[in-house]
């Protein structure tokens, strides 16, 4: 069994780590696992089976802290036990800052914080631990620890590679890193991922009073970004150029809450596209129109089919320049009425490139090698501390200036960060056994514990994500648009196809992920989640055994 003292020891020093996602006290929460890890005898005698997995050219040194234990009986069959190890910031917790990341002295102190009537009633019960991390997610990284633990004293018939990642809370740096050392390290000691155990709390809109879930697919995001060119002219003659606000302005017209992009899936429907931001590019003040804008979306994904997605964009961008044109030759009309003259009115025509069109051209118009003037020109963007999504739009720009067209355009790409929507695949035999696995489990909670468990299709967007790539869809015809790939945001397309392992997350019980009153509760998650967790794999390998 897990040592409840022991799981809520861990969680107090993880805790205690301030592991604020985008920040240079991040990876302190990976050398708190690592002791951890090394506190366990078979790591203390066997200490290179804790690895360090550096994220390449990362500005805050972060890693990936992995840790094998391998089955007394040999065998390739291997669970995965992962968790994202950052968290989101402290500024909500006011004049209470200094206790955010100290459970025992916040959940003391919490009574002095504006706290709403369900708060207020946790509080008072005395079962709740509050603290940021607690719920999302240091308690899941001690149950990961204190499974190792278990198993490396109970022989199980799997082997266990455990992974904290980092940076899930910006751009999931670390999940994306750990895709390829999976891959590797499976070759080189011959395993086979059968499981992917993910230790986050459960997430659900309007769930059952009473229910705990299980969950074992994950909604996704794609963030498309239209970058605008118009052509400038002086602002007492606005009839001779055409302003990229314009036609960054339809594209928002045409994209924001347009329900051609919702997706449904399992009796679920998504919301429809939120614009995210819409900027022009102008620095400073001239009577010149501006000769350049932006605006990016978010598009939640359940069952996305990337070419359709690409095709729907395409499409989008070309009714907007061709509204565009329109309004602008009433104007144009309009003008002529008033006065009785026709103004000279510059003439465009209808033009959309996708991010893979203009690569392209630029690299054709390019005297060198273009791959190398990016990374060039991308790293000394970084330095000035942009955004990524900021450093790709200038990317784009860039590349649009290098091709040499000097015409109005509407360019179509994908910025990071993306995450794949997944759908569990019941005829695989390892995910039926998953699913099998959780309606016995069911069983079994409600039986010795009389909690009820529910299964539920869809995580929130989540390093789950990166799990299981549906086959048969064109997932190229993206990746090739993603605006930055391979210079400010690494995505391992090639990992990504490779790793397909069906993955879950019995979820701990928490609330208000990311919010000053983030809590966890006592009972559930220290009583009664680690012994489902250890059933299920004991269910689950049981379940192996028999069927070879």
């Amino acid at each position: 069994m897990i040592s409840r003292e022991n799981l809520y020891r861990d969680m107090l020093r993880l805790v205690k780590a301030p592991s604020v996602s985008g920040t240079g006290r991040e990876y302190l929460a990976a050398e708190e696992i690592e002791k951890l890890l090394l506190e366990i005898p078979y790591f203390t005698e066997n200490p290179q089976m804790v690895m360090r997995i550096p994220i390449e050219n990362d500005p805050f040194n972060r890693f990936v802290i992995a840790a094998f234990l391998r089955a007394e009986k040999k065998t390739s069959d291997t669970v995965i036990l992962t968790g994202h190890y950052d968290v989101v910031d402290t500024d909500e917790y006011g004049n209470l800052q200094d206790m955010a990341f100290d459970v025992e002295a916040l959940t003391a102190a919490m009574s002095r914080l504006p706290l709403d009537e369900e708060t207020r009633t946790d509080l008072e019960s005395g079962e709740w631990y509050f603290g940021r991390g607690t719920a999302d997610m240091k308690f899941g990284h001690a149950l990961c620890i204190e499974m190792l633990r278990h198993y490396s004293e109970e022989k199980a018939d799997c082997n266990f590679l455990y992974a904290g990642v980092c940076g899930e809370e910006t751009n999931s740096e670390g999940m994306l890193r750990a895709l390829s050392f999976f891959n590797e390290f499976a070759r080189e000691q011959n395993l086979k991922y059968r499981l992917l155990l993910l230790t986050e709390c459960f997430m659900v809109d309007n769930g059952e009073e009473g229910c705990r879930y299980v969950q074992y697919g994950a909604s996704g995001k794609v963030m498309p970004m239209f970058f605008c060119v118009g052509s400038a002219t002086h602002g007492e003659e606005p009839f001779l150029g055409l302003d990229a606000n314009l036609l960054s302005q339809e594209i928002y017209k045409q994209m924001h809450l347009n329900p051609i992009f919702c997706q449904q899936n399992h009796r679920i429907t998504t919301a429809p596209p939120a614009g995210l931001k819409q900027q022009d590019l102008k620095t400073c003040y001239s009577l010149s129109s501006p000769l350049y804008a932006a605006s990016y979306f978010n598009i939640a994904t359940i069952r996305m089919e990337p070419e359709n997605l690409m095709k729907n964009l395409i499409e989008t961008a070309e009714t907007a320049f061709e509204n565009v044109l329109d309004f602008v030759k009433s104007r144009v009309e309009a003008f002529e009425k008033l006065t009785g003259t026709r103004p000279k009115a510059y003439t465009a025509k209808p033009c959309v490139k996708t991010f893979q069109e203009l690569y392209a051209a630029a690299e054709k118009n390019y005297d060198g090698d273009l791959k190398n003037h990016l990374q060039d020109y991308a790293e000394k963007l970084l330095l000035e501390n942009r955004e990524i999504q900021d450093t790709c739009i200038r990317l784009v720009r860039h590349l649009y200036e290098i091709c040499g067209e000097k015409q109005p355009m509407i360019i179509v790409s994908v910025i990071p960060p993306y995450y794949p929507d997944v759908n569990v695949e019941p005829e695989d035999c390892d995910t039926k056994a998953m699913l099998d696995c959780i309606d016995e489990l069911s069983l079994y909670a409600m039986e010795k514990y009389g909690e009820k468990l529910r299964k539920s299709e869809y995580y929130g967007i989540s390093d789950l994500c990166y799990t299981w790539l549906a086959e048969g869809m064109d997932f190229d015809s993206l990746f090739r648009n993603l605006a930055g790939a391979d210079l400010v945001y690494q995505l391992p397309t090639e990992d990504l196809k490779a790793f397909r392992v069906p993955g879950v997350i019995i979820g701990g019980y928490g609330k208000d992920l990311h919010k000053y009153t983030e809590r966890l509760h006592k009972g559930y998650n220290f009583d009664v989640l680690p012994d489902l967790y250890l059933t299920y794999i004991d269910m689950i390998t049981k379940r192996w055994r028999e069927d070879k």
